[in-house]
């Protein structure tokens, strides 16, 4: 440590201006029509502290905003406990929320202006990719706070909730976690379902039917009048399937006929051949008496000549 602020300080006696980054950056990119004096004129603050007070200022009205809200929330909550209570709102509060409501006015206008301007373009690049992706983030964030509220809102006027497939399922497997208490086998796969419900019917979980109201006599009437010219449709369609079963049948025998009597004609073709290949080679009887009697001539010379030898 001691070393590097040795090291500094020596580099600071042999030049004054070896740490001053931003004056050396702005004399190597110096527009030429500037001259020396305005350079020198220029006074030297904060260079960045402009975006840094703006982005401040952006965080304060942001903080308002949500004050504002959660306020407007506690006073909805409250509802009329405090309605005949004497309301006082000071000038400097009208005079901040004017004005938060001008840059609301003013931003949503700069808004509008940009979504335009991104359509002319085409909206291509990352940029406008991040912005569809958070507006559409945005979008399903605020429909499932719109169904919490309704939800909310139903459950406090005593409405009952929906009751979905989920909540049917489970209680079917309460069910069967009951009777199985009491001494029942009712099998239950791995996703909390009954496997076999009818083991549950079997226990005395079983419905009664609602009885069905008996037609009028007006409408028994109408019924068979309609049913009349139905009727007859009916079986002028039966009539027509069962004509179009019978061709096709037909149909279909003529293909099979057809493809028994190619597979006869083959087979006939097949036996030819074979017989015909067969006249043609010898027997093994044959072969083996040619053999015999090739042996026996040899065996006939092999003597003369021994005979002539001696």
């Amino acid at each position: 440590m001691h070393s590097s602020k040795k090291h500094a300080q020596e580099a600071e006696e042999l030049d004054p201006s070896i740490y001053s980054y931003d004056a050396v950056y702005e004399s190597l990119h110096a527009k030429p029509g500037k001259g020396k004096a305005a350079a020198e004129n220029k006074s030297e603050g904060p260079r960045y502290m402009g975006s840094l007070l703006r982005s401040a200022e952006v965080r304060k009205r942001d903080q308002l905003r949500a004050r504002d809200r959660m306020l407007a929330k506690e006073r909805e909550a409250e509802g009329d406990e405090f309605a005949d209570k004497e309301k006082f709102v000071t000038s400097a509060y009208k005079k901040q929320q004017e004005e938060l409501r001008r840059i609301e006015e003013e931003e949503a206008e700069r808004e509008r202006q940009e979504e335009e301007r991104r359509k002319q373009n085409g909206g291509t690049g990352m940029v406008d990719f991040y912005r569809d992706m958070l507006s559409r983030g945005e979008q399903q964030h605020e429909a499932v706070m719109k169904a919490t509220e309704e939800a909310a809102r139903r459950v406090q006027a005593g409405e009952a909730p929906e009751e979905t497939e989920e909540s049917k399922e489970k209680t079917e497997a309460q069910k069967a976690e009951e009777l199985n208490a009491r001494g029942a086998h009712i099998a239950v796969n791995d996703e909390g379902q009954v496997v076999d419900k009818r083991q549950l019917l079997s226990a005395g979980l079983n419905a009664a039917p609602k009885p069905k109201q008996q037609p009028s006599a007006a409408t028994a009437a109408a019924g068979s009048r309609a049913s009349a010219p139905k009727s007859r449709f009916q079986s002028e369609q039966q009539n027509a399937r069962a004509g179009q079963r019978a061709r096709q049948t037909e149909m279909i025998a003529s293909q099979l006929e057809e493809k028994a009597r190619e597979e006869e004609a083959a087979e006939a073709a097949r036996q030819k051949e074979i017989a015909e290949r067969s006249r043609s080679r010898k027997t093994e009887g044959d072969v083996s008496s040619a053999k015999e009697r090739y042996l026996a001539r040899k065996r006939e010379r092999e003597a003369a000549a021994k005979a002539k030898g001696a």
